[in-house]
């Protein structure tokens, strides 16, 4: 199963993220932040499946408002399909509006997060997280092949790879306050694991349909991640950065 790199993630993987310990916490601690509220009013952009709202709206008694650029993703949450630049909603309609590793697939973040503030009411939370491939890390023999694996992942199969850091900007120049950063990293030794979620052996293969690397360096791509593991010096790493701020 693989993260792709359309930006549009088919249910299944996702349903595997949410069950991953290290995702499980992050998505639980956005909800804190978002200070969800009984019978409160909450939008969540880039929903996906919905699995997220429907399992908090249960638990919380809120209600929840899905949004997601795809449409077939929207059908299936039973939520809108939209621009999260261009939200279909009055402003000041929503308690709290919530974006979950979306930012990274727009090519203008920024003007998501405008939206958001937009549909918020005076005194309510956003927050988005967001994985920043600028601090991913991948421990192989080869390095210099690594590197551009990163950097086609960070540049080309994301339009904004490296945007979580700078969310906390566009928090204050959205006139939000109270704006705090949380960074969490996912730390694995196991790449089955991360492969398993996030599809990291065919990165390699999505960098050469590009042109990014060589025809002949997928096979060797994988080769070096399969002698990482074998010798027990497999590492992969990537900071989350979790932003909140109140509308005031």
């Amino acid at each position: 199963m693989n993260d792709r790199d359309s930006g549009v993630v088919a249910p299944d993987v996702l349903e595997l993220l949410r069950a991953h310990p290290f995702y499980a916490a992050y998505k639980q601690r956005t909800f804190e932040l978002l200070d969800v509220r009984a019978h409160g009013r909450y939008l969540d952009v880039g929903a996906g499946t919905g699995s997220d709202a429907y399992e908090l709206a249960v638990a919380s008694g809120s209600t929840w408002w899905l949004v997601d650029r795809s449409i077939a993703m929207a059908r299936r949450a039973r939520g809108t399909a939209a621009d999260a630049r261009a939200l279909p909603f009055a402003s000041e309609t929503f308690d709290g509006c919530r974006a979950d590793r979306m930012l990274q697939y727009l090519p203008d973040a920024p003007a998501a997060i405008a939206e958001m503030v937009r549909v918020t009411r005076r005194g309510g939370r956003v927050v988005v997280a967001d994985p920043d491939y600028d601090t991913q890390v991948v421990e192989v023999e080869d390095q210099e092949l690594a590197r551009r694996i990163r950097t086609f992942r960070r540049d080309t199969a994301r339009r904004n790879g490296a945007f979580a850091h700078r969310a906390l900007g566009a928090f204050r120049n959205a006139g939000l306050v109270d704006v705090a950063v949380e960074a969490r990293t996912l730390v694995v030794r196991d790449p089955t694991d991360v492969d398993n979620v996030m599809g990291l052996a065919d990165w390699a293969h999505f960098a050469a349909e590009a042109g990014t690397i060589a025809p002949d360096e997928p096979a060797r791509w994988r080769n070096q991640l399969a002698a990482a593991a074998r010798e027990g010096r497999f590492l992969y790493a990537v900071t989350f950065f979790l932003t909140a701020g109140r509308r005031p």
